[in-house]
């Protein structure tokens, strides 16, 4: 499944950060196992309508009771937890070839949100119609710390019409992601790359997968016709007719 990195701004931070060289050692301090965090949406259904742009907010929590979920760039591999970290990654020779080789050492870690293309706000990933999505500031600084039973609510980013008023009926988008750069190299010198998920709405790649699961959906209501509007307010005439009579 395609995804889509919120950050334009990685390979120079993975330069900075290339002094580093962070060797292939554990942490110094315990980490959580990425199976005890876990990433939904907070406000997951909802009425729109057809000319609103939605909010999508997530929630990314520590279901651990004792470890932290760390990012430091100070810290031995950044203080992530060795087991969870490819390594493997990919390198290109500049002639359009990509290529797998083992990492020898780490340069650099990058956390930030990540669109799973999926659902149907939007026909081609992020791009409309009838949406297109937007995301919101990256949520995650360096370092970033998420205590032992914590959580982190933020905005992930926004879908607006792509096209004018969007067609009344349900929409629905289950994939985001929180999305790990690692940086490298191999025994030959070669700069490496990977991307790791810490947590995701949903790793599936359809819907029914996501059953059960956080996913995200909005019923969009058609804005009624101007006849509608005339019958609605010759009705309010009478009542308050009525009423006055009343009176």
């Amino acid at each position: 499944m395609k995804q889509t990195l919120r950050s334009f701004g990685l390979p120079v931070r993975a330069a900075l950060l290339a002094g580093l060289g962070f060797a292939l050692a554990a942490p110094a301090s315990a980490q959580v196992a990425w199976s005890s965090l876990s990433l939904v949406f907070t406000e997951p259904t909802g009425v729109v309508g057809p000319n609103d742009s939605i909010d999508v907010k997530l929630r990314f929590s520590n279901n651990d009771a004792s470890e932290s979920f760390t990012l430091d760039s100070n810290l031995p591999l950044a203080g992530l937890n060795a087991a969870e970290i490819p390594t493997m990654g990919t390198w290109n020779d500049g002639q359009g070839g990509n290529f797998q080789s083992a990492f020898t050492s780490y340069t650099g870690f990058d956390l930030n949100i990540g669109f799973g293309c999926s659902g149907s706000f939007s026909l081609n990933c992020t791009d409309g119609p009838p949406y297109n999505f937007s995301f919101a500031a990256n949520p995650f600084s360096d370092p970033y710390v998420l205590a032992p039973g914590a959580h982190h609510d933020f905005l992930f980013g926004t879908f607006s019409p792509s096209a004018g008023a969007v067609p009344a009926g349900d929409y629905y988008f289950y994939r985001s992601v929180v999305w790990l750069n690692i940086y490298g190299l191999d025994a030959d010198g070669h700069s490496l790359y990977s991307v790791a998920f810490p947590a995701s709405t949903c790793p599936g790649n359809s819907l029914a997968e996501c059953q059960g699961l956080s996913y995200f959906t909005r019923t969009v209501v058609g804005v009624p016709e101007p006849e509608s509007y005339a019958l609605m307010f010759a009705g309010l005439g009478l009542l308050a007719l009525r009423l006055r009579r009343r009176a």
